[in-house]
């Protein structure tokens, strides 16, 4: 199945229950039964609620990477700070300066313990030399910082402020951050991480050689639910009904003549059996996957692509895999937030569109009655000719 060829071509202005146009590309997204929150590449913070109305805007010091929500607090880690903001009225509460850039930040339930961590970046080597974790408390008093030589790729955080953050190389494997040190912790593959996800009791990690590894309460599940994949995992979303996964597959060497990359997803219902799958050709590749709002009565399966000059989102059902519909955009998607009830895509050229299960559904089914009504009319037409 080619993701350029099923699912009939649709505008996403014309399904989006609202959308919002900012001034700088959107890097950071947060939604949630109440509001949603994007980020900018300029700093930029802002809140709507899910009416679409502006309930507040501030602005940070750079690009705004990470959000974390707990109790009445958005914490967002943004250039080289990570910021307290009250959710109600977007006042800033505190900010805190950080070495390096900021990438990742999580927060107990309550929003009284924060973990930040920020990354050196050396371009004589081309890759990450040192990270730090920070640990802050709710007035942003730094209460630990603690450097390594990798970069954290995720962060899940437990009630008790125990946090586990999947790492690169050299050491790779799993740091377990206490509120008064890090512990290491090896992982079944020695493989680098490239992202992780919360699913709905446990984490799960992706690998650079395919390894999906399953954390619950810091501990390595031995379960066979989560199939290795045949090449570099790019994004996972874990939610009911299952979960999805993007891989990169690498067909050969930069420069020949077959080569480069294609992207694969799949999507598994929460034994791991496969259901479907959908492939793109090579240079185009599936870079976020996200379970979205119920239509047909099944939450739906998000999926974009870029191949550097176009932005493709396909839409299909979670369990069945039937097409709903396809997007496309000359601005990369670059950030992507879903539940049941709506999903929000956030564009490079700051576009924003918050789409609602309701009327994602009513206009589906009102595109399929003018498609059935053009198809009898088409009928209808052929069957006078053939009279005459």
């Amino acid at each position: 199945m080619r993701i350029m060829e099923e699912a009939p071509l649709r505008d996403l202005r014309d399904l989006a229950w609202f959308e919002r146009n900012l001034d700088a590309g959107i890097s950071a997204l947060h939604l949630d039964d109440e509001r949603l929150i994007a980020g900018d590449w300029d700093g930029g913070l802002h809140c709507w609620d899910l009416e679409g109305e502006t309930q507040w805007t501030v602005k940070a010091s750079n690009r705004v990477s990470d959000f974390a929500v707990g109790g009445r607090w958005l914490y967002a880690v943004c250039g080289r700070d990570v910021v307290s903001i009250e959710l109600s009225s977007g006042e800033i509460c505190w900010e805190h300066e950080l070495e390096g850039s900021s990438d990742l930040v999580a927060c107990t339930p309550e929003g009284e313990t924060i973990l930040a961590t920020s990354s050196v970046f050396d371009l004589e080597m081309n890759d990450f030399i040192e990270s730090t974790i920070w640990r802050f408390n709710s007035e942003g008093k730094l209460l630990h910082q603690d450097s390594i030589d990798e970069r954290p790729w995720a962060i899940s955080m437990r009630k008790d402020g125990v946090a586990f953050l999947p790492l690169s190389r050299p050491r790779c494997g799993m740091i377990r951050a206490t509120p008064e040190e890090l512990y290491h912790t090896p992982l079944p593959t020695s493989s680098p991480a490239t992202c992780g996800t919360i699913a709905q009791t446990h984490t799960v990690v992706g690998h650079v050689d395919g390894t999906l590894t399953c954390i619950d309460d810091g501990m390595v599940m031995d379960d066979d639910t989560y199939t290795n994949q045949p090449g570099t995992i790019e994004s996972i979303s874990a939610t009911e009904p299952g979960f999805l996964v993007s891989i990169v597959i690498e067909q050969g060497a930069v420069g020949a003549g077959f080569g480069g990359a294609e992207g694969l997803a799949r999507s598994y219902d929460e034994k791991g059996k496969l259901l479907w799958q959908i492939e793109t050709e090579l240079g185009r590749n599936i870079e976020h996957v996200m379970y979205g709002p119920v239509v047909n009565d099944q939450a739906s399966a998000w999926f974009t692509s870029w191949d550097k000059r176009k932005s493709v989102v396909e839409v299909r059902e979670a369990i069945q895999g039937a097409p709903l519909l396809r997007s496309e955009s000359d601005s990369r998607v670059t950030s992507i937030e879903g539940n049941r009830e709506y999903l929000a895509l956030g564009l490079e050229d700051g576009t924003l569109y918050l789409i609602e299960s309701d009327l994602l559904s009513r206009r589906l089914s009102s595109i399929d009655e003018i498609k059935d009504e053009s198809h009898r009319s088409d009928l209808a037409e052929k069957l006078r000719r053939l009279r005459s």
